[in-house]
Parts: C-alpha cells; sequence; structure tokens
C-alpha cells in the first residue's frame, strides 16, 4: 500500500511547478525548459520518475520510491495501460506549462484528477523543431520537422505526456485543435530514454507551413531545445522575434503601431503587449484592443510571405496518421500506452 502520510504531505514533496516558468505566462521564455528527468506532476509538484531493475517506474516521494502503477490505483486514477501517449516537444515540455493548462482548460475541475500526469523523458531522431508563426500569447510557436533533409541527423530530446481522456481534451483544446492551429496525429519512431525500441504517440501537427528565414532562407530551430548534429541556424525566442522584424522589414511599422520604442527591448515588449491582451481576452470574453490583433495580422502576413512549401502535416496525413477532429477527443484504443519495449 502507498503510505498515506506521504500523500498527506504532498505539497512538501518534489519541487514546486514554480521552479519552471510558463511560456504562456512569460513568453520570452518560449518554449521553456523542463526537468533533465522523467517526472509526475501531481497537483502543483513535480515528482522525479525513475526505472527500477525490471523495467517498473517508480515515483519518488521523499525517501521512498513507489511503483507508479500503485500510486494510480491509490489515487483511483487511470492506470498506465489506460493512458494515451502525447508527444512534447516544445511548450508541453514544461511542468508549469502543463499544470497552467490544466488550470485553464480543464472542463471537470478535478484537481486531484487533473494534476496527476505522468511525463517520460525521451528522444527522437531525425526530428527538430522550428518557428511557425506568431501565437497571440507573444511567441512564435514550434513545428516539429520530420523527414526533413536538414535533420535527417538530429537527435532530439523530447517527453511523452501520459494522459487520460479529460488531460488529452486539455492538451487538444490548449493546442486549437479543430479550431485551425494544430491537428492531432500519430508520430512514429519515438523512444523512451534506456529504452532503445521505438513506439508510436499520438503528437501535434501545425496547420501552417514554418518559417524561412529570409537571411538563411532554412528553418530557425530553438535553441533551448536541446538537440544533437543540429544544422538549422537556432535562436532564443527574443531573438526570433527580432529576426523577424528585422529581415521582413517590419520593426518600425510594429513600433508605431503598438506605441512601443523602437529599441534593443521592443521583441520583449512586443510578447508583453500580446501576452497581456491575450491573458485579458480569456478571462474576460472580452475583445482584445484594436492593435493586437492588428499586430498579430501583420507579423503573420509577413512571415507568410516566407514559408516552407511542404508540411509535416501533409505527409503524415498522406500516411493516414492525423485523426479527425471527433477521435482527436476519443482516439482509439490502439493508441493506449503499451509497454516501452514494444516497436512501431
Amino acid at each position: 500500500m502507498v503510505n498515506r502520510v506521504a500523500l498527506k504531505e504532498i505539497h512538501s514533496l518534489g519541487t514546486s511547478v514554480d521552479d519552471w516558468r510558463p511560456a504562456r505566462k512569460f513568453p520570452e521564455t518560449y518554449p521553456g525548459v523542463s526537468a533533465d528527468w522523467s517526472y509526475l506532476l501531481w497537483r502543483d509538484r513535480v515528482l522525479p520518475i525513475t526505472t527500477g531493475e525490471d523495467g517498473e517506474y517508480l515515483v519518488t516521494l521523499g525517501s521512498s520510491d513507489l511503483p507508479l502503477e500503485e500510486l494510480l490505483g491509490e489515487l483511483h486514477l487511470p492506470g498506465l495501460s489506460q493512458r494515451f501517449p502525447v508527444l512534447a516537444y516544445g511548450a508541453n515540455r514544461n511542468p508549469s506549462t502543463l499544470h497552467t493548462k490544466l488550470l485553464n482548460y480543464s472542463l471537470t475541475n478535478d484537481g486531484s484528477s487533473g494534476h496527476c500526469l505522468p511525463v517520460l523523458k525521451g528522444h527522437m531522431r531525425g526530428a527538430d523543431v522550428a518557428a511557425c508563426r506568431l501565437h497571440g500569447q507573444g511567441y512564435l510557436y514550434g513545428e516539429i520537422l520530420l523527414g526533413h533533409s536538414l535533420c535527417k541527423n538530429v537527435e532530439l530530446e523530447v517527453y511523452i505526456c501520459l494522459v487520460d481522456l479529460e488531460q488529452l481534451a486539455v492538451l487538444n483544446r490548449s493546442e486549437g485543435v479543430g479550431e485551425g492551429m494544430y491537428e492531432l496525429a500519430v508520430i512514429p519512431e519515438v523512444r523512451v530514454d534506456g529504452s532503445p525500441e521505438p513506439f508510436c504517440t499520438l503528437g501535434y501537427a501545425a496547420n501552417q507551413s514554418v518559417w524561412l528565414s529570409p537571411v538563411h532562407d532554412t528553418p530557425v530551430a530553438y535553441s533551448l531545445l536541446p538537440a544533437t548534429g543540429r544544422t538549422l541556424p537556432s535562436m532564443t525566442s527574443r531573438e526570433m522575434v527580432d529576426h523577424v522584424m528585422d529581415s521582413t522589414g517590419l520593426r518600425g511599422r510594429i513600433s508605431s503601431l503598438t506605441a512601443l520604442k523602437n529599441d534593443v527591448g521592443l521583441a520583449e515588449e512586443v510578447a508583453k503587449y500580446l501576452n497581456g491582451q491575450w491573458w485579458y481576452q480569456f478571462h474576460t470574453g472580452q475583445p482584445p484592443i484594436r492593435g493586437y490583433s492588428q499586430l498579430l495580422e501583420l507579423l503573420n502576413s509577413g512571415m507568410s510571405a516566407y514559408s516552407a512549401q511542404s508540411r509535416t502535416l501533409d505527409s503524415l496525413r498522406a500516411n493516414g496518421l492525423v485523426l479527425s477532429h471527433k477521435n482527436a477527443y476519443a482516439p482509439g484504443r490502439e493508441h493506449l500506452w503499451k509497454s516501452r519495449d514494444r516497436a512501431v
């Protein structure tokens, strides 16, 4: 049995989600950092997950390592075999981002269920993440590149969220599935660290094409996302916004539109400007100021002039790997988490 004393003292276990800043509140940090290990997000705590000698996942609760499956059972939550693996390659790697989404997009308001989410560290070969378009929260959101000639030798650090149906719905709503931003698809060739065998996960592919830098004539990767063998130019979120404004010649117009000073801090101020208005609209249901929509349209239109011809979504769809909007919220049992040593 799980130590009930440990369950009652969760507030003192692991680390706080406040140790990680979510890009949705700190857009200049996108995609944000993650724990450098597998973890369990339990309410507002982040607890390490390790692997026992028999391959069983263990959660560190104080001085004890307890089986993850046993803990989920004690909490009357879906076990691992009842959960869906969802690839996290951008902001969803960040514990505080997941916590923020569970708070803001859950329809059940069930704090115990909604905030118990295992996240396993893994990697992908032949994949990278590039800037796509400007999100209303003030950052250039990422898109996964699969099968691209410029990332065929890249090994990308990723995470796998093991979600129940309600948590999957939360992620779908937060990613705009059915609203034109992302589609849920099957992503092949993902690996959990410590296991060489690949498997399939669910994951999000953007409806938009990635942006091609007019300077580099290539996509631009995120320098905060660990990867080996990367050949694409890489930048921080703030550097990317600066690069977009400069390379598209829009810096002056953006400064005039927003009444923000055209200096070295413009990119960061643009992020704050958009982020504040996004949250105002989210919490009040009232439309943001006119400049908010104008700024998004201006920057995204400028980026559209420099777009890759092919999309990851197109290749996934051609292989029958994109889920319908209905199935995205109710995937078949074939998408449930399997033993980690099962190959694709």
